[in-house]
């Protein structure tokens, strides 16, 4: 069988997940190209834009949550902390892991930010059972060794804490094929059914898990001039589209057709 056919039956199949058995060396050069990717994609505009992903975030994942406070909430990769907005009013102590230096904030909304850098080696410097809630938007697709990022999670949450992710979970095309628009160098997304096994070895129990981003959602933003995902109609509104094209996902798209199915999950799991 030709190399690049073992590849594909083994990574874009969505089988196994590209960088999750890679060596230490090779994660270090990983995290060096990812760690201010995302700063330099967006340029000087990274810090001037307001979060946009509040509706999305609401619709999918925090309506899910219990009521009540949590102590002490952490961001895996938040950058300004804007996606805590919807449930600032409820956390008393907010830690952010980031590895950009450029997309930092003292504070959000009056509420101080504490950042703490992240090692490649995905191990966390924080002690056991740390945090009630735990955030991580976007972020796992830019990392190697995703299942150690969702093991040490699941050993810095609280017994009976909560962590909302949203991930890209379609392989975002070809990731050899070098560079791709908008896209950083290294990012890929994570097959959804190794994904969710991750947490569940993690020690976390899944209450919610559901399809997102429905491309046509973005399309129909352009067309009215409004961004979907800010508000919870919108949100609300990519909700159908994505449960209406769920029966199409697949991991890895090669056709127009295939492409028409939601490219992310949103997943809320307490910790066990």
């Amino acid at each position: 069988m030709a190399a690049t056919d073992a590849f594909t039956e083994r990574y874009l199949s969505g089988d196994q997940l590209w960088g999750d058995d890679f060596t230490h060396q090779q994660i270090e050069e990983w995290f060096a190209d990812e760690r201010e990717a995302y700063a330099d994609l967006e340029g000087d505009q990274a810090a001037e834009k307001e979060y946009s992903y509040n509706g999305l975030n609401w619709q999918n994942g925090y309506r899910s949550l219990p009521p009540g406070r949590f102590t002490h909430a952490l961001g895996v990769g938040s950058a300004f902390g804007g996606e805590f907005s919807p449930v600032l009013n409820r956390i008393d102590e907010i830690t952010i892991l980031e590895s950009s230096t450029q997309l930092r904030s003292k504070d959000l909304l009056g509420t101080p930010l504490r950042y703490v850098d992240p090692s490649p080696t995905g191990v966390m410097p924080f002690p056991s059972g740390s945090f009630d809630l735990i955030v991580c938007f976007g972020v796992l697709h830019h990392i190697a060794n995703v299942t150690k990022i969702v093991h040490e999670m699941g050993r810095v949450a609280k017994a009976g804490g909560w962590v909302a992710i949203r991930e890209p979970v379609v392989s975002m095309g070809d990731w050899r094929s070098g560079s791709r628009p908008g896209l950083t160098k290294r990012e890929r997304g994570i097959p959804r059914e190794l994904f969710e096994d991750a947490l569940r070895d993690a020690g976390f129990s899944i209450k919610s898990s559901v399809f997102c981003c429905m491309p046509l959602s973005q399309r129909i933003g352009r067309l009215i001039g409004r961004n979907m995902y800010a508000s919870k109609l919108g949100a609300a509104v990519d909700r159908s589209l994505s449960i209406a094209t769920a029966w199409n996902y697949r991991y890895h798209a090669v056709t127009p057709w295939q492409k028409l199915r939601p490219s992310s999950v949103f997943i809320v799991a307490q910790r066990q």
